[in-house]
């Protein structure tokens, strides 16, 4: 083609063009147009690009013009498209990274609703909305008030609707191309009512396990998280306040138990089944306050009459929020291994209407039933041996505790506990060696209902005497069992030391170094199943396969079934400033990952030059006994240590982190401080500990005085910080004491 002909070529093609009503430019829309309504479990920390992961996620917006598109990070995805509240298409996202796509175009030059609903789920990763296209010079205009109206359904692959397209009853070639949220029974019901749902659901978990029976698989672990696969962020429960939950799980749990295989569940494992969803019903009373609660039974027999049981047993406590629904199994109507099919999820649907359309859903459901405080220390009088006590209690709903040295009606207390709101409660008290004290706690709920009897904690001081926990080296283990390594209880094909069928079992090795100055780290080998967690002279180094947020009792199961083969890292970032010249002490705590699960344990340490300090196989004192070793006490005059000493600088992680509105952090001032150093004034020196947020911004100066030698416990509450709340987001607290400066990360979730 000669130069002439080829640019005749290019004037007609333009025409042609022009004549067709192209447009070469449009206007782009970012994700945090407020003209943008979200719905479902969204994690808007980026929020020009936020994330999604659970089911049931749905954008709606109104705009002008001829064509829409979207911007989005989704390779996976099936969505249904509704255009002027017509289905319009099915969209399947299909590359990879950031990518624009015209969803529909050719509409008539007006204003337009548009609708995106995600089909399937997407619980094993996340995808990212990065905004929408519109013409040139078209916008998006102000939509349609969300709808009041607001249920939240829990479940599992029924609630999902996995697989309801499909036309086979074998597994199809591709699960979610066959599978339409939006004729589920939940989208269906939430519809009828002109409702916004969001869906807490995840395919194969139960109420306390998954189909396998792995404890680690149940929907109420996952429940607080914006994003199924990870624990942060957390989910704000204000963002949805839904007037009724519909919760449909029981057929995972039904199979984990072995129903289908022996068509039986025993009783102990019905008992279980009772107390979970009896606790999961008080979280949702806790977040959702006010919620009405329909427990939905599917379709087998024992999960209808356990869950009508536990229906029964609310109501006998006083509690009129929880209702009881079910569904029986339709003949013929199923597909994809036994899940609904879509005519099958519309009965199931009716039902449910059904009986929503009796509990005067839309109105708050007030009890006038009073807190309980269900843990305190003890109900006798017990003895703490420092100059402060931190009392914990734990209530069964979210609540306010106050406290008095006398007895006296909740509004006549003086003192409120620093950390109070929800089921968990602290306050530190000062105490005075060789003092009694009595404490009068009582609580009130959000309705106001208020205890009319106070809870009596009792507790004398003796600060000359100390608590030694199994993990510090003055503990005395002379009547743990000993053994060598690989110790377990499972039938492994190698020489090893049995130990009892336990849920946690703890082991202790003591270990001489001979010069900590000449060692940049250490390599602690961790092998065998399940969960481990590891300390070094009394300090938590590492958790392996262990939940992260949550407190370390006997009964905690592993995160998973897991064969470990692990290195715990032990260097100046993690640990290494507790290890000391002489003996030190490696405790390590191993967890199963369920009742039935057997733990097996073995270990290797190595030091930075790669020389191993004791090798798998060797000698470990373990104990077995089916509970937490009990504390014991010791003289502080001896030379037993009750912990480790100051004898460094040291800062601490802040607890609890995340934390919300208020966290603890302490730190560590050496008794050995040199003359000489700047600031350094005989035996105090000038500590400073402030508060940054990410852009190097102080937002608080907690210390800024001169110390002497000691542990500091110090509180940061967001709430009276410089007189204003802080929003969510990562904060960076530094301590400088002289030449020694530390600091660390926390993470504000509001």
């Amino acid at each position: 083609m000669n130069r002439r002909v080829k640019l005749l070529f290019i004037q007609i093609s333009i025409l042609v063009l022009l004549s067709s009503g192209y447009n070469y430019s449009v206007n782009t829309i970012t994700a945090s147009n407020p003209y943008i309504q979200y719905f479902g479990r969204w994690d808007f920390t980026d929020h020009n690009a936020p994330s999604h992961s659970w089911p049931g996620t749905y954008i709606y917006a109104e705009f002008e013009g001829t064509s829409i598109g979207i911007r989005m990070n989704d390779n996976f995805c099936y969505y249904n498209v509704y255009i002027d509240g017509k289905f319009h298409s099915i969209f399947h996202s299909t590359l990879s990274g950031v990518n624009s796509y015209t969803i529909a175009s050719g509409l008539t030059n007006g204003q337009h609703t548009f609708l995106i609903t995600k089909r399937n789920e997407t619980s094993w990763t996340k995808f990212v909305f990065n905004g929408m296209i519109l013409d040139d010079g078209k916008n998006l205009i102000p939509p349609k008030e969300k709808p009041v109206r607001k249920i939240e359904f829990v479940g599992d692959s029924f609630t999902c609707a996995s697989g309801n397209e499909a036309t086979e009853l074998g597994t199809p070639a591709d699960v979610n191309k066959v599978t339409n949220l939006d004729l589920g029974f939940g989208p269906l019901t939430a519809n009828h009512f002109e409702a916004q749902y969001q869906m807490s659901s995840i395919s194969g978990y139960g109420m306390v396990m998954d189909y396998l029976g792995n404890v680690s698989g149940n929907v109420p672990l996952y429940f607080d998280r914006a994003l199924i696969i990870s624990g942060n962020p957390k989910w704000d429960f204000s963002k949805f306040l839904p007037n009724v939950v519909v919760v449909c799980l029981g057929l995972n749990d039904y199979n984990g138990f072995g129903g289908y295989t022996n068509g039986t569940v025993s009783a102990s494992n019905k008992e279980l089944f009772k107390t979970k969803y009896h606790q999961f019903i008080t979280t949702l009373r806790n977040v959702y306050p006010g919620v009405k609660i329909m427990a939905f039974a599917a379709q087998v027999d024992w999960i209808l009459a356990t869950v009508k049981e536990i229906v029964e047993e609310e109501k006998i406590s006083g509690y009129n929020d929880v209702s009881y629904a079910d569904f029986p199994y339709y003949t013929g109507g199923y597909v994809n291994n036994g899940h609904p099919n879509v005519v099958t999820h519309r009965k199931i649907a009716d039902r449910l209407i059904a009986a929503i359309e009796t509990i005067n859903a839309w109105t708050l459901a007030v009890n006038n039933i009073p807190p309980k405080i269900v843990k305190i220390p003890s109900k006798h009088q017990f003895t703490v041996y420092e100059n402060t006590y931190t009392l914990l209690v734990q209530t069964d709903k979210y609540s306010t505790l106050r406290f008095s040295t006398q007895d006296k009606v909740y509004d006549k207390m003086e003192n409120v506990f620093t950390t109070t709101g929800k089921n968990l409660h602290s306050v530190t008290i000062p105490c005075q060696h060789n003092k009694e004290y009595t404490l009068f706690v009582r609580g009130a709920d959000v309705f106001g209902n208020k205890m009319d009897t106070s809870a009596v904690i009792n507790f004398k001081v003796d600060t000359t005497k100390t608590l030694l926990n199994w993990k510090i080296l003055g503990y005395d283990d002379s009547k743990w069992k000993t053994g060598t390594a690989p110790l377990g209880s499972g039938n492994i094909a190698t020489n090893k030391t049995h130990i009892a069928h336990v849920t946690t079992a703890y082991f202790r090795k003591k270990v001489t170094i001979d010069d900590v100055s000449k060692l940049t780290g250490l390599g602690f080998l961790v092998k065998r199943n399940d969960g481990a967690v590891v300390y070094l002279n009394g300090y938590e180094i590492q958790r392996v396969n262990v939940p992260t947020d949550t407190d370390l009792l006997y009964n905690l199961f592993a995160t998973s079934a897991k064969s470990l083969n692990s290195v715990v890292v032990i260097n100046a970032a993690s640990g290494l400033s507790k290890l000391k010249t002489g003996e030190n002490l490696f405790a390590v705590e191993m967890h199963s990952s369920s009742n039935v699960a057997e733990i097996v344990f073995d270990s290797q340490l190595f030091d930075s030059n790669n020389k191993i300090v004791f090798k798998l196989g060797s000698d470990w004192t373990y104990y077995d006994a089916g509970n937490m070793p009990a504390d014991q006490i010791g003289n502080k005059t001896t030379d037993v240590e009750d912990e480790p000493r100051p004898t460094d600088f040291y800062l601490a992680q802040n607890y609890p982190n995340p934390f919300n509105p208020e966290t603890t952090i302490s730190y560590t001032i050496p008794s050995n401080l040199p003359d000489g150093k700047a600031g350094v004034k005989g035996q105090t020196i000038n500590v400073t500990l402030k508060v940054y947020d990410v852009l190097g911004r102080e937002v608080a100066t907690l210390v800024n005085e001169y110390k002497q030698a000691g542990e500091y416990i110090v509180t940061f509450n967001v709430e009276t910080c410089r007189g204003k709340s802080l929003p969510s987001g990562i904060y960076f607290y530094r301590l400088q004491a002289g030449s020694y400066i530390s600091a660390k990360k926390m993470t504000l979730l509001k």
